[in-house]
């Protein structure tokens, strides 16, 4: 009796997860990258514009398996390295787009699913809860969630009990933890596909600094410039290798995507409000982005800026 009415408790949820893995289905592509690896993506929009993982598509090309089993060649329109989010266009138009949730409305606890195509498997499903969610302290942001994911999922959507797109599959942290990015940072991504790209001319990575200096400036991590670009937005207002970005607009610097949310907030014309470490001693520099051509073959924005 006992199992019966078990079973009988869980039938809504089974039903549910079924429909949810029906409706998802056809927008769930997947790509094949030409070495012999394929992934998955997700139709964000009807008009032919799909989303995967920018690992997933290492070259321009890649040709891409619908729903209907037709395979059509698509082109990368735009990449997002820092967030390893890549955008294919393909010369369709009237596809299936998945739904699109809002990631920032998740809490720990909740259901979510993910599909994709692990193993030589078709649209395969599992299912899972949000385990942790980014924090402004990360390097990345990504939604951590207890699905048992493998390669082939990479691209895939994770979506939320209703269906809806809350982020993209990404990597496997260890077995049974799957991290994805939130789909907000993907729409982010794709609003701006083809824009001009903000850029300051630098090369900057991630440092912690001595306890000494910490303890004198009152700051404890910062944005050490590797390199500037001749004739650059940076060498043009000042900076030198071995300065340190502490802080922008009174905002705390820490990891790249901090410097690179602040740029792609700053309009053309404007300029970024910056506090660096020199020596030892702090500085403030006012520095003009330039704005350039998107290029989808760009060097990673990890740590370019």
């Amino acid at each position: 009796m006992t199992g019966l009415s078990t079973q009988g408790r869980l039938a809504p949820l089974g039903a549910a997860v079924t429909a949810v893995a029906e409706r998802l289905r056809p927008s769930v592509v997947t790509i094949e990258n030409g070495s012999g690896g394929a992934g998955a993506g997700v139709i964000w929009s009807d008009d032919g514009l799909i989303i995967t993982n920018d690992h997933v598509v290492p070259g321009e090309r890649a040709r891409v398996r619908l729903g209907s089993q037709d395979v059509v060649l698509a082109r990368v329109v735009g990449r997002d390295r820092l967030n390893d989010l890549a955008a294919l266009r393909v010369p369709r138009e009237g596809l299936a787009p998945a739904e699109v949730g809002d990631s920032r409305t998740l809490r720990p606890g909740q259901i979510v699913l993910a599909m994709g195509h692990p193993m030589g498997l078709s649209h395969a499903l599992t299912l899972g809860i949000v385990s942790a969610l980014p924090s402004d302290d990360d390097e990345r942001e990504l939604i951590r969630a207890d699905l048992a994911l493998a390669p082939g999922n990479s691209g895939g959507p994770m979506v939320d009990a209703a269906g809806r797109v809350v982020g993209i599959n990404a990597m496997v942290a260890s077995p049974g933890v799957a991290l994805a990015v939130p789909s907000h940072v993907v729409a982010d991504f794709v609003e701006h596909i083809g824009e001009p790209t903000p850029w300051l001319g630098i090369t900057a990575l991630p440092v912690v600094l001595p306890p000494a200096l910490r303890r004198r400036v009152g700051v404890a991590a910062g944005l050490m410039i590797t390199a500037v670009e001749r004739g650059g937005p940076a060498e043009t207002a000042g900076l030198l290798p071995g300065d340190v970005i502490v802080a922008i607009a009174e905002e705390p610097v820490r990891h790249p995507r901090h410097l690179l949310e602040a740029l792609a907030r700053t309009p053309a014309g404007g300029d970024l409000d910056l506090v660096i470490l020199r020596g030892g001693q702090g500085h403030r520099l006012r520095v003009a982005p330039a704005h350039r051509a998107p290029q989808a073959d760009a060097p990673p924005a990890r740590s370019a800026a």
